[in-house]
C-alpha cells in the first residue's frame, strides 16, 4: 500500500481548478493530500476508472512528516476514509456509494442481527423454559449471519434450520400449527407475555428486511427465500414458546 502525500500529488499533475486526479491500484491519499485536491475542486478517480494511465509514484520516504505521523497500520483506515468520504467497499476491489442497494441491505441485516442479540439477552430471563427455545434464537442468529455472508461473498445461502426443523418442516408448522403443535394461530397480544412479545418484535423486523430487499430491487432468489423463511421461523418459535409456557411438552411435537 502506497500513501500519496501533498508533494506526490503536485509531482504527478498540475493542480488547476476542477481537474481530475487518478489513483492507481494500491494507492491511497493521506488526509493532507485529500484536502489539497478538495481545495482545488479536483475529482478523485478510483483505480481502474482512469482513461489515461498515470505514472506511478514511489513510496514516500521516511523523512516525510506525513509518513512519520502514524504507523501504516493505523494510517490506512483514516486515509481510505479521507479518500472516499461518501463511499464504502462493496468488495475488496470495488468502492460504491453508501446508498448502494447492497450496502443498504447489509446495514439492515446488521441491525437485525443486533436486535436478535438484544432479544437473546431478555428472552426467558428466569430460565424456566426448555433450552431448545434459547437454542432456537441462536439458530436465528446463525441464520442471519449466513445470509450476510452469502450476500458479501456471492455464494449460495446454505440449508438453514430452526430447533432441528428444516425449511419444509418450518413451512408446515407455520401454516398448520394446530396439526403439528396442538396450538392454533396466534396474533400479537399482551396476554401472551414478554417472551412472545420480544419474538414478535423480532419477527416484524425480519419482515421489514424482506420488504426492503424487494423495494431496492435486489434479485437473488436464494436470499429472498431465506428472508421469507426467517419470519416464518420466528413465528414458529413464538408458537413453541406459547406451547411451552402453557406447560405442554414441546419435545413431543409431531413433525
Amino acid at each position: 500500500m502506497i500513501f500519496l502525500t501533498e508533494e506526490d500529488v503536485r509531482q504527478r499533475c498540475e493542480l488547476g481548478q476542477g481537474g481530475e486526479f487518478c489513483l492507481q491500484a494500491g494507492e491511497r491519499l493521506t488526509p493532507a493530500a485529500t484536502e489539497l485536491l478538495r481545495s482545488r475542486n479536483c475529482r478523485v478517480i478510483l483505480p481502474g476508472q482512469c482513461t489515461v494511465e498515470a505514472a506511478p509514484v514511489e513510496e514516500a520516504k521516511p523523512a516525510a512528516p506525513a509518513a512519520e505521523a502514524a504507523p501504516a497500520a493505523t494510517a490506512a483506515p483514516a486515509a481510505e476514509q479521507a479518500s472516499f468520504p461518501d463511499g464504502t467497499y462493496l468488495d475488496a476491489n470495488t468502492v460504491v456509494s453508501k446508498s448502494h442497494p447492497r450496502i443498504f441491505l447489509r446495514g439492515k441485516l446488521d441491525t437485525l442481527i443486533s436486535s436478535t442479540v438484544l432479544v437473546q439477552t431478555g428472552f426467558d430471563g428466569n430460565n424456566k423454559l426448555p433450552a431448545v427455545l434459547r437454542n432456537g434464537l441462536s439458530d436465528i442468529n446463525v441464520w442471519l449471519w449466513q445470509i450476510l455472508q452469502a450476500e458479501v461473498s456471492g455464494e449460495a445461502v446454505p440449508a438453514q434450520s430452526l430447533c432441528g426443523m428444516n425449511a419444509e418442516a418450518i413451512r408446515l408448522v407455520s401454516h398448520d400449527p394446530m396439526k403439528y403443535l396442538g396450538q392454533g394461530h396466534i396474533v400479537p397480544d399482551v396476554a401472551l407475555g414478554p417472551n412472545v412479545a420480544l419474538l414478535n418484535w423480532l419477527r416484524a423486523q425480519a419482515r421489514e428486511v424482506e420488504v426492503a430487499y424487494v423495494q431496492v430491487g435486489m434479485e437473488r432468489e436464494d436470499i429472498l427465500a431465506s428472508l421469507n423463511r426467517l419470519s416464518s421461523a420466528i413465528y414458529v418459535l413464538m408458537l413453541l414458546t406459547v406451547v411451552a409456557e402453557s406447560g405442554r411438552d414441546i419435545s413431543k411435537v409431531g413433525l
